[in-house]
């Protein structure tokens, strides 16, 4: 049976075919509507909105140093080497190449998350129609703009110049330019003066742990003050530093305070120094004053960091591979947990910085540094006693009793080692390798280091040796006279204060440093080293993907 269009039915086709004519020549019936209640258009419509993306954001500031494997910002610098054997991890400097993974990662880091949701948070945060008060507004944008300055911070003291985006990207783009050095810097410190103004002071609040205040901004300020003064020779930078730094120190973003008296367990044997980095003892809660800005863990928590702080992995040296003479291997225990060697520090760590007073400073006491280490295996004719090696033709020995070699090898590169107790902490699991510590990225001790550093640039070693001699003064050292300041000295003070906590590398990059001070105390990196080797290459996947226009890469490297 034929269907037969009857004249009624052929008028109302042609209606509707007129209908879907018009409908289609209408722009706004091929306009997405985003029903999705986490979609930028539905989400950030208020503040607790943003507040969403600012959590993404701390969760990346977090993942920095997350990736699973030995800390980039302090292997193969002057603090430490890796005790990995096949070259990988800046141990060899002529295998860092664009398409290495720790340098791929970082870039990721920055513009696949910090810069995207800084800029989305920045960019989303000027639409009128949001219900929000003027005041909550510039706080959102303070706490994103220090990220946005956080990152570029990190990029510029890796590659060098690296592309600005300033604001959310909602299409394509493959036409990047790096910008220079100073120009990345004075777009960091306009973010961070922004911050430094809007960001509230301190508070005593527990549910506020590990968030963005004031002295974090002013800390951060105080460092890209001090960059900018050496890259423009313009002194007048380090009078800026000063002053943002003393906003810190002196109580005008809130109490800070360096920390002299034990706090929190004071039940665990220790001290105060090594209070300051126990479990659950990082943030203002645990009575902790000094902390500026810890980033937070928090096991078995979604968005708590599943991969956990693996700072202990790491920075611990692989004891378990060492062996008593009667060939038992000392055991893992909840004690001290299993650590791998992957990040060695150097002889000039373990002993060319203590010499002056290698007895009284509390950092280099035993609370704090592990240096005996004691056959623990119960089955061990050794049981209790401690563990020694001695080398004979240039190859180490377990020794016995009397200091005479045995046949036992061991790698005092990766195996055994004295250990930054930094590091330790409550195990979430038996015999881990890494816990739930909350990571200190700054600490007043730092801010004081800073403004010393400054001082010394303007060539005020008085004030500068005042401020290194709080920090001295603390850890029961003795003082510094300003005759013996000087810019080595004060990074060998950075060195017995924050090693592990500080990235090395940054910092001595940003001084220009990194190469001649590698090369000077780490024996691995005067092997390989070459001065282009102070900035990482660029991305080539990066490069290649930038085809409209070309993204230099870092003299030196492959394709420059």
């Amino acid at each position: 049976m034929k269907f037969k269009i009857t004249p009624s039915i052929r008028i109302v086709l042609i209606l509707l075919a007129f209908g879907l004519t018009m409908s289609a020549c209408n722009e706004s019936f091929l306009d997405e509507k985003p029903l999705d209640r986490f979609s930028p258009e539905n989400l950030l419509t208020t503040k607790a909105g943003f507040e969403t993306i600012l959590v993404a954001l701390h969760k990346s500031a977090r993942d920095e140093r997350t990736l699973d494997r030995p800390d980039q910002m302090g292997t193969g610098t002057d603090v430490a080497t890796s005790g990995v054997a096949d070259g990988r991890f800046m141990k060899d400097y002529k295998l860092v190449l664009p398409t290495d993974q720790v340098v791929v990662y970082y870039w990721d880091w920055a513009y696949a998350n910090m810069l995207k949701n800084a800029n989305l948070i920045i960019t989303r945060a000027e639409d009128p129609g949001i219900s929000w008060t003027e005041n909550e507004k510039n706080e959102v944008l303070a706490e994103a703009k220090f990220f946005r300055a956080f990152t570029y911070n990190v990029l510029v003291n890796l590659f060098g110049g690296v592309p600005i985006v300033d604001r959310e990207l909602t299409e394509p783009r493959f036409d990047f330019e790096r910008a220079t050095r100073l120009e990345v810097l004075e777009f960091a410190k306009k973010d961070l003066e922004f911050a430094a103004e809007h960001l509230p002071n301190v508070v005593n609040n527990p549910t506020k742990d590990g968030r963005i205040f004031k002295a974090a901004a002013l800390h951060l300020l105080t460092e890209v003050y001090i960059s900018l003064g050496i890259e423009t020779k313009d002194a007048s930078y380090y009078d800026k530093a000063i002053a943002a730094a003393t906003k810190v120190i002196d109580g005008s973003s809130g109490q800070y305070q360096l920390m002299t008296k034990r706090f929190g367990n004071t039940s665990r044997p220790g001290d105060v120094f090594s209070d300051l980095f126990w479990t659950n003892q990082q943030n203002r809660s645990s009575g902790n004053l000094e902390t500026i800005w810890a980033v937070q863990y928090e096991f078995l928590t979604v968005g708590g960091a599943e991969g956990q702080n693996h700072d202990l992995r790491w920075w611990g040296p692989q004891f378990e591979n060492v062996r008593s003479p009667d060939n038992k291997r000392i055991l893992v225990s909840d004690s001290i947990g299993r650590s791998q060697g992957g990040n060695r520090p150097t002889n000039y760590f373990f002993y060319d910085i203590w010499k002056d007073n290698f007895k009284n400073d509390m950092r280099n006491s035993h609370y704090n540094i592990r240096r005996d280490w004691y056959y623990n295996d119960k089955s061990s004719s050794y049981f209790g006693k401690k563990a020694r090696y001695t080398v004979v033709n240039g190859k180490a020995f377990i020794a016995n009793e009397d200091g005479s070699p045995t046949s036992i090898a061991v790698d005092t590169l990766r195996w055994f080692y004295p250990m930054i107790r930094k590091i330790e902490g409550e195990l979430p699991a038996p015999l881990s390798g890494r816990t739930n510590n909350d990571q200190i990225r700054m600490r007043l001790a730092e801010t004081y280091l800073l403004r010393a550093e400054a001082y010394i640039h303007k060539g005020d070693m008085q004030n500068a040796a005042a401020d290194i001699n709080v920090v001295r003064a603390r850890a029961n050292a003795k003082p510094v006279s300003a005759a013996d300041v000087t810019l080595d000295y004060l990074l060998d003070e950075r060195a017995r204060e924050l090693t592990i906590e500080e990235a090395r590398r940054r910092t001595l990059v940003r001084l220009g440093l990194l190469y001649k001070r590698a090369t000077k105390y780490n024996w691995d990196a005067k092997a390989t080293m070459e001065p282009y080797h102070e900035l990482w290459p660029i991305p080539q996947k990066a490069i290649d993907a930038n085809r409209e226009a070309k993204l230099a890469q870092n003299p030196g490297y492959p394709g420059a």
